[in-house]
């Protein structure tokens, strides 16, 4: 791909999991536990990784997390979102090099996106009682990876 078309594609997806980041933001999931989100925005993310080379999909994603951060969740939201973020990303690589499917890259990321947020919180906090959340977090990170995987898988399908 040439270099300004290559740009141009990274800027669309970056900008399109900043729109689905804001959708995110405005419908809260139904979850008293902090940390939990649709993640839809992530969608983007997994499809970059699997439709571009790992540099592209990482700009794709601090696109995301720089964007999203400075216009939905300020500082403390960037770091818990770098964190899992970058967690988040390094699993999906590791899930695909093991040749797991899109759904099972995407689960193992949703895991390690939530067990990310939870570190540095802990940092933030300078506790370890954010690690109380862990279970529930890992629990709701399979089940959104897994309908965000199944939701990348279908949108791949039909683009072909």
């Amino acid at each position: 791909m040439m270099k300004s078309a290559r740009i141009a594609y990274i800027a669309v997806l970056g900008a399109l999991s900043v729109v689905f980041g804001y959708i995110e933001s405005l419908f809260p999931f139904p979850v008293a536990i902090p940390g939990v989100k649709l993640g839809i925005s992530n969608i983007v993310v997994l499809f970059a990784l699997l439709k571009m080379n790992k540099s592209d999909a990482f700009f794709v994603l601090i696109i995301k997390v720089l964007v999203c951060s400075l216009l939905f969740s300020g500082m403390n939201g960037f770091f818990y979102s770098v964190s899992g973020g970058i967690l988040s990303f390094l699993a999906m690589i590791s899930a695909l090099q093991f040749d797991l499917s899109e759904i099972g890259a995407s689960m193992a990321g949703g895991v390690f996106h939530n067990v990310g947020q939870i570190l540095a919180a802990a940092v933030i906090l300078r506790s370890l009682s954010a690690f109380y959340y862990l279970p529930v977090l890992l629990l709701s990170g399979i089940i959104v990876g897994g309908i965000v995987g199944i939701l990348c898988k279908t949108i791949i399908a039909r683009l072909k």
